[in-house]
């Protein structure tokens, strides 16, 4: 069972406009380049045709990026999928389940990612280290906490089937 995490925000028109903003400062650029020296217009066209499929598919790349975080139940195994990789955590290694309200500080330390629609870091809650792999910086969300004493914060839109899923045989 797939469970798509509540988002508070899309990046997509923040990436957009980075596009726009970095395609206007090219074609100023070479404004003044070509201004300066008109024989290399034909240069300056050819990389500005060259740069331009490069940059949109970048851009769009990082903007979907936050789509690429859900989780997965599938029987005794949760596994968080993300941009980057995945975490997979067995039933057995889950000691508690609950639901819980969580608010993320604003910024980032390295190491940690964050954007709208996308929050991966390392926290601390209670006193215990949690990973958290949310879409929205506050809201309810569902604590996992590990018999390792570590945690595991998530923000599933439907939180249900993850708090039945450790009473699950």
């Amino acid at each position: 069972m797939r469970l798509a995490p509540r988002r508070d925000g899309n990046p997509r028109p923040f990436f957009l406009g980075l596009l726009a903003l970095t395609l206007l400062a090219t074609a100023g650029g070479m404004l003044l380049l070509a201004w300066e020296t008109p024989e290399a217009l034909p240069l300056l066209l050819a990389l500005a045709l060259l740069e331009l499929p490069i940059l949109i598919g970048l851009f769009l790349w990082l903007s979907r990026l936050p789509q690429e975080l859900y989780y997965e139940l599938q029987g005794p195994t949760l596994t968080v999928h993300f941009p980057f990789g995945k975490r997979l955590v067995h039933r057995s290694q889950v000691a508690e389940v609950r639901p819980i309200a969580y608010a993320l500080p604003w910024w980032t330390r390295r190491g940690e990612s964050a954007m709208p629609g996308y929050h991966r870091r390392r926290w601390r809650l209670g006193g215990k280290p949690v990973e958290v792999y949310v879409g929205a910086r506050r809201g309810e969300g569902v604590l996992l906490v590990l018999k390792s004493g570590e945690g595991l914060l998530l923000n599933p839109e439907d939180p249900k089937p993850l708090l039945r899923w450790k009473e699950e045989a």
